[in-house]
């Protein structure tokens, strides 16, 4: 359905926490959406796009057609955002912690409409992470919309914030497409990946599960090695039970690497393995099918929303270990299952994780919201939960 009011010239605003200056899933999701925002405007659809950010400082990027300013201070970062959104069509707000600013552009102009970006965990409200404050649920009635990546999302906030499912739309995390790499895989060596962070907060992540579940697999694969991408305070911890579990020379923590160290992890790879509890979505698989791996999540989180159970990797009970070892050993010996396992998720990202579809699940949603929701694609979205 088309919009029943004329399309005009829109302006639109995003304002977001560090988005430059940190490395991670959301920064590299707001990114996205800067840029494809600023191809809007550029194709002549919007008028050039204002962002503000906080503390981003010099990583700002200049050939984007937006109007990009970070502010390193919260009060000013907040008072120069609910200014600019005040002269928009459309406010976007990248984070819930910057609800207040919704609720300041709704006051002030009520008809603006407003969308809320959300991940993972900072609204799940579970113990050890983000715990939601008294007053957001009061604030989340500023917002006409919440785009989410996952549907495990949508629903564990629509449970603990108390927000109708209807409010909520899914927008999909999105990879950039490399070049396929040769096919067959060759290895000598059966070498299994995780790719994470490493801080005290990711212990759900599940590494040390893997850990254990390497040990395991060893007595019947005796030359497997474990190679972990990633770093911080978890590190040490982890480092230990590898030596407690007499794996320290099977098990390679690589640390932090750069881009061209990391496309050469996941070339010597021959598993992609991750159990995390805590995804908000799981865009280390897409980046994993990308070069034709087999990949290993969690039944628990959004994970199991990405990877589909014997069809492009193993979904398992983190909680078991021998589970885990048992699916590794398969994916290892088996390389017709691991090839094919790849082949199905390399088609899968093309069809549906790419920046294209990203793009154009982007553009329906702003659409929408300019037309204040009327359009049937955000109701057919919403009814999915």
């Amino acid at each position: 359905m088309s919009c029943p009011r004329p399309r005009k010239t829109t302006q639109i605003f995003f304002c977001a926490l560090e988005t430059y200056s940190l490395v991670g899933g959301m920064q590299n999701f707001n990114q996205r959406v800067i840029t494809n925002l600023a191809s809007r405007a550029r194709s002549g659809r919007d008028l050039p796009l204002q962002v503000r950010l906080l503390r981003d400082g010099d990583a700002l990027p200049e050939h984007l057609n937006a109007n990009i300013r970070s502010h390193r201070n919260r009060v000013k970062f907040m008072w120069a955002s609910v200014t600019a959104a005040l002269g928009a069509d459309a406010v976007i707000v990248g984070h819930v912690n910057l609800l207040p600013i919704a609720a300041l552009v709704r006051f002030l102009r009520w008809r603006t409409p407003i969308l809320l970006f959300v991940h993972g965990d900072e609204v799940w409200n579970q113990p050890g992470r983000r715990k939601k404050r008294w007053y957001e649920r009061l604030l989340l009635h500023a917002v006409n919309r919440i785009a989410s990546v996952s549907q495990y999302t949508a629903e564990v906030m629509s449970k603990e914030f108390g927000v109708h499912t209807t409010k909520f739309i899914i927008l999909p995390n999105a990879v950039d497409e490399i070049e396929r790499p040769s096919s067959p895989r060759s290895k000598s060596t059966p070498i299994v990946l995780t790719v994470s962070r490493l801080s005290l907060g990711d212990r759900p992540k599940n590494i040390d599960q893997m850990l254990r579940a390497v040990a395991v697999l060893k007595d019947r694969l005796p030359d497997v090695r474990y190679e972990i991408v990633g770093d911080g305070a978890l590190r040490r911890e982890l480092e230990q039970l590898a030596d407690d579990l007499r794996i320290r020379g099977s098990v390679k923590f690589l640390g932090r690497l750069s881009d061209s160290e990391l496309s050469m992890a996941y070339q010597r790879a021959s598993v992609f393995a991750l159990p995390s509890a805590k995804e908000g979505f799981g865009i280390v698989y897409l980046e994993a099918w990308l070069r034709l791996l087999p990949v290993l999540c969690s039944s628990f989180g959004a994970a199991k929303e990405v990877v589909s159970d014997c069809a492009d990797g193993f979904v398992v009970d983190h909680r078991d270990t021998q589970v885990i070892a048992d699916r590794l050993y398969e994916l290892l010996t088996n390389t017709e299952l691991a090839g094919r396992f790849g082949e199905n998720g390399r088609r899968k990202v093309e069809t549906k994780y790419l920046n294209d579809s990203f793009q154009a699940n982007l553009n329906a949603i702003i659409d929408d919201l300019l037309c204040d929701g009327s359009s049937s694609s955000i109701e057919k979205n919403s009814s999915t939960l």
